[in-house]
């Protein structure tokens, strides 16, 4: 679904996509519960100070809105005599106050219930998180994943020298609209100076929430301009006690307004993210390590069987109070997986009977970090974990070659 397709419509213009319409945060039964009453009291107060009932779209609006009605009934009761009088013998007065205070006990447990739910999306979605063992999958994948917890578009972007740049976004139901917005970023790089609200969030390391963006000149204006975003929650990305990203979330399809909770939740998942990042740093730099020793010891291993026969044979001989060597295991036909060299394949045999590196070291007449070093390589080219299943392999490929 492309860009093109999106039209605004209603009173902030929230978009409509196709035949999607907005998604309210709040049920349908709360809200004609609230709606009804707010209308009681219209018709009973004769007021024009109650909440406009357009404007019912979340939680919070409706809490916001059946206080309004309280106070609206408090005021009317302790202005003039007259007021106050006609309130007192209004039928429909007890009535209306009883059905308030049960839809506002109702609109607090669905809020409470909502906010349970999303704790608990939270924790998944941190789970999905550690279940990345890499930096690059855990970019790809956190924005798509943050939106799990209750958004619907997703940024996240790294700190370069002062710079903000996007890395990857997730736009529900648009990936083509989310490349556009990362590119727009990329495109008009962004120093993070004052005012900028970003600049505050890593001067402050705390979470942000941006009301009415396109009237904001503290935003990253070629990005505000191209997400058509109305408000937004920042929050930062920190490793080791220092800021190296952002993470940016809205509900562009939802109606209402973001509030402390959704700030607060998007911060939980973002202090997940940084122990996540750290973790896949290391498994990085552990597997470049691991990489590294590997060529270092394939080396080493091929230097060492340079000189293994001439030190055998030469230096020592068979009269000079050493071990007698055995009889070289390679005089047998060669197997037919030849990924081991013959050296390689006479330690594994001893292996095979039993040995310990100290006693395959005394019978080959080689040292024992030598017999360590064919050891990692047999384990390695027979994709073995331990020298019993290496041992393993070996027997089956011999008992096929037979």
């Amino acid at each position: 679904m492309s860009t093109g397709d999106i039209r605004c419509h209603g009173r902030n213009h929230r978009p409509m996509i196709g035949d999607r319409t907005h998604q309210r945060s709040i049920s349908d039964r709360t809200v004609s519960e609230v709606l009804t009453i707010i209308g009681k009291a219209q018709a009973l107060l004769c007021s024009q100070q109650l909440p406009d009932t357009t404007e019912i779209d979340d939680l919070p609006a409706a809490s916001s809105a059946l206080e309004a009605v309280w106070h609206g009934v408090c005021a009317a009761a302790a202005g003039d005599h007259a007021t106050a009088d006609r309130l007192a013998g209004a039928d429909d007065l007890l009535p209306l106050l009883i059905q308030l205070k049960n839809t506002d006990d109702d609109v607090r447990e669905e809020h409470a219930h909502h906010h349970s739910s999303t704790i608990r999306k939270v924790q998944n979605a941190l789970s999905r998180l550690h279940q990345l063992s890499s930096v690059s999958e855990l970019i790809e994948a956190t924005p798509g994943i943050a939106c799990t917890i209750g958004f619907d578009r997703a940024i996240m972007s790294r700190i370069h020298e002062s710079i903000w740049v996007p890395e990857t976004m997730y736009v529900e139901g648009d990936r083509e609209w989310a490349q556009l917005i990362v590119r727009a970023g990329q495109d008009n790089p962004q120093k993070l100076v004052p005012p900028l609200f970003e600049t505050e969030i890593v001067r402050r390391r705390r979470p942000l929430i941006v009301t009415n963006v396109q009237d904001e000149a503290r935003v990253h204006r070629a990005m505000a301009e191209a997400a058509r975003v109305r408000s937004y929650v920042a929050v930062p990305i920190t490793t080791s006690s220092q800021v190296i990203g952002f993470l940016h979330a809205d509900r562009y399809y939802h109606r209402g307004e973001l509030a402390e909770f959704d700030r607060d939740i998007l911060a939980v998942f973002a202090e997940g993210l940084g122990y996540a990042l750290e973790r896949a740093v290391l498994l990085d730099r552990l597997a470049q390590m691991r990489t590294e020793m590997l060529r270092y010891t394939a080396g080493l291993a091929a230097t060492m069987n340079d000189i293994e026969e001439p030190i055998r044979f030469g230096a020592y001989g068979m009269n000079h109070g050493f071990a007698q060597p055995v009889r070289p295991f390679h005089d047998t036909p060669w197997p037919a997986d030849s990924r081991l060299t013959r050296r390689e394949i006479d330690v594994l045999r001893l292996m095979a009977a039993g040995n310990t590196n100290a006693r395959i070291a005394d019978r080959l007449i080689i040292s024992e970090g030598t017999v360590k070093s064919h050891v990692k390589h047999i384990l390695r080219k027979l994709n073995a974990a331990s020298r019993t299943e290496a041992v393993s392999i070996w027997l089956h490929s011999e008992r096929e070659a037979s």
